[in-house]
């Protein structure tokens, strides 16, 4: 089988014909062979005018024998040649060598990704992470820009990485958010570790962390056995009100006018993530305030 990190001349081979039966049959099973086909496809369509060396050396002893008086030396161009040899290298060496994934969540969406070992991570709506493919066997690292739920494979540490903080485990199910100055992890099999500042803190099952903007980090237990948001349910616990409005316009891609709200106040309570009408008469209810849905669909505005 084709083994592209032990034989490095071997996309060149490919690339000039000169693989024999057996290795192209063995090559075409290979996972990114797709992938380097396509990148030789758009290579093909190159505009390059095939160019004539015997003629054009002709043309140039000709003109030279007809006005000998010049000292003109024949050149021949054979930069396009060299430009769209460079021009596949770069770009297989793009391919190669850009080894992240990344994933990214639309409003209101989910997504499971397998991991390169068999974990998985279920991302929560609006959120991003990557990893690195190519070195996961020696750092299994994500980086992570929102919420997801993990289900990680044991191994060596696992680490999810956050502009507020780092979680690592061996192996367990765990959920991370980090937003802003908004992070949590909470942790449902296992244990994890929790490094945020100075703060260093180990969660077994049923025990979670947080850590909002400036205010000292809280701890506390729970009976639940998953995170659930993945039942599309957003949970909320003892956090200030904006936190709330937030996840209501990430799952329903819409704007809240909060001109005349106190959006520090704290809130805890519960809203569906499939059916606008019904969160935000839950939000707004617990609130005691009035508010409309504009006819955009897009716009909530509190009434007076």
């Amino acid at each position: 089988m084709f083994d592209d990190k032990k034989d490095d001349i071997f996309l060149s081979r490919w690339i000039n014909g000169e693989l024999s039966p057996e290795e192209l049959k063995e090559f075409q099973s290979h996972p990114e062979y797709t992938h380097y086909n396509k990148i030789m496809a758009g290579a093909d369509a190159l505009d390059l005018t095939t160019y004539d060396v015997d003629k054009a050396l002709n043309t140039v002893k000709s003109k030279r024998n007809t006005h000998s008086q010049k000292d003109t030396k024949p050149v021949i161009k054979l930069w396009p040649y060299f430009a769209a040899a460079a021009s596949i290298v770069i770009i297989f060496g793009l391919f190669l060598f850009n080894s992240n994934d990344s994933f990214t969540t639309s409003f209101g969406e989910q997504l499971t990704v397998t991991l390169p070992d068999g974990s998985e991570m279920i991302l929560n709506a609006k959120s991003e992470a990557s990893f690195d493919k190519n070195n996961w066997d020696t750092n299994r690292t994500v980086s992570l820009d929102g919420e997801a739920y993990f289900k990680v494979k044991k191994g060596s540490t696992f680490t999810v990485a956050t502009i507020n903080g780092d979680v690592s485990v061996l192996g367990t199910e765990f959920n991370v958010q980090s937003q802003a100055s908004f992070f949590e992890a909470v942790c449902y099999e296992g244990r994890v570790s929790v490094t945020s500042g100075q703060d260093n803190t180990v969660l077994t099952a049923g025990k979670g962390y947080r850590k909002i903007a400036r205010t000292a980090s809280e701890n506390w237990t729970f009976d639940a056995l998953e995170p659930s948001w993945i039942s599309n349910t957003s949970s909320f616990r003892s956090v200030p009100l904006h936190y709330v409005f937030k996840e209501l316009e990430d799952q329903y891609n819409i704007a809240i006018d909060t001109k005349n709200i106190d959006t520090d106040i704290i809130y805890t309570g519960t809203f569906p993530n499939n059916d606008i009408d019904v969160a935000l008469k839950t939000v707004f209810s617990t609130l005691g305030l009035q508010y409309q849905l504009l006819q955009n669909g897009k716009t909530v505005v509190v009434e007076n």
